[in-house]
């Protein structure tokens, strides 16, 4: 299994994903899994995917939710939309992403998006409150699509 963070921990609850994964490596919840810290740039990703086994996504998304909100979601669930807002910190978006993937025959079967609904999203602050309660219900969410 692959879990990659995508998001800046400096830009408040964009640093969702690498949050869950500092709580996976302390209480080594995972033991095996390959874990990422993609930053700011999905496109790093490419050389990062596996094909054949689950490859979890975590990402601050405006899904226009209550903050701290969770959902997963296959890529063909939903449509992925980059924005040119003051959400998109990316570099090279998710959507991006996986047009490119598929075009180069490397987007794995399995993979997982877990978005997770910001509060604020502002330079020099850590996660608010209601996305840092969300960190335990992410890390659930994967354990049970691990195990499904």
């Amino acid at each position: 299994m692959k879990i990659f963070a995508v998001g800046n921990s400096f830009y408040g609850d964009d640093g969702v994903g690498v949050a869950v994964l500092e709580r996976i490596r302390e209480a080594n919840t995972f033991p095996g899994a390959d874990l990422f810290d993609a930053h700011t740039d999905a496109l790093v990703l490419l050389d990062r995917f596996t094909p054949g086994e689950l490859n979890v996504i975590i990402d601050a998304a405006d899904m226009g939710l209550e903050p701290g909100s969770v959902a997963a979601f296959r890529p063909d669930e939903v449509q992925v939309k980059i924005k040119s807002d003051h959400l998109s910190m990316h570099g090279f978006g998710l959507g991006e992403t996986f047009i490119l993937a598929e075009q180069l025959g490397t987007m794995p079967e399995d993979v997982l998006i877990v978005g997770v609904q910001p509060q604020r999203i502002e330079i020099n602050q850590g996660l608010s409150e209601p996305v840092a309660a969300a960190v335990p219900r992410i890390i659930s969410l994967i354990e049970a699509e691990a195990t499904a």
